[in-house]
């Protein structure tokens, strides 16, 4: 069996320009509103993130970034906010976005899924040997059961961009 499943998220680049009483290169943008920023951004794309965080304030200076996170279908991903230029009382900053590793839960439950929709049974669920990393070429091994059953999947990296994940599964 080889399928490729896609995670809900598209890799995200973004031009955001967000006042806040800067004054030159001092001060700094509030976390709660690069993090507003950024959930506006995705929602425009159609990608539902959960709890969209920033863990401090931008610093309004060129160059300088902060990681954020938002949450898609369980997954976390990271979102870097990087100033690209200040404009009077405005930043403006670029935001990426980058995978994590998907969790060894999260990814029982999603092969788990995949593979009760793709074969059309019941799938008492799957035990995988470990997170899936972000990384092309990487594999976990996940033991499907149902039915008293169970079958062995390779399940491969293909690519990252951003925050999606692609990857294959291909019986072991």
């Amino acid at each position: 069996m080889s399928s490729t499943i896609r995670r809900s998220l598209a890799a995200v680049g973004l031009a955001v320009v967000l006042g806040g009483g800067l004054a030159g290169c001092a001060g700094s943008v509030p976390k709660d509103d690069v993090a507003s920023a950024i959930d506006g951004k995705l929602a425009e794309q159609n990608i539902g993130a959960d709890a969209v965080t920033c863990p401090e304030d931008l610093p309004a200076e060129i160059g300088k970034s902060v990681r954020c996170e938002f949450v898609v279908d369980g997954q976390p991903v990271d979102a870097i906010a990087t100033v690209t230029s200040i404009q009077g009382d405005q930043a403006n900053f670029d935001i990426t976005t980058e995978a994590r590793p998907i969790a060894k839960a999260l990814l029982d439950e999603k092969i788990a899924e995949q593979v009760a929709q793709e074969l059309q049974t019941q799938v008492d669920g799957a035990d995988c040997s470990g997170d899936l990393a972000a990384e092309v070429g990487k594999s976990v091994t996940c033991t499907v059961t149902g039915g008293g059953e169970s079958i062995d999947l390779n399940v491969s990296v293909t690519s990252v961009d951003g925050g999606l994940i692609n990857y294959t599964l291909e019986q072991a």
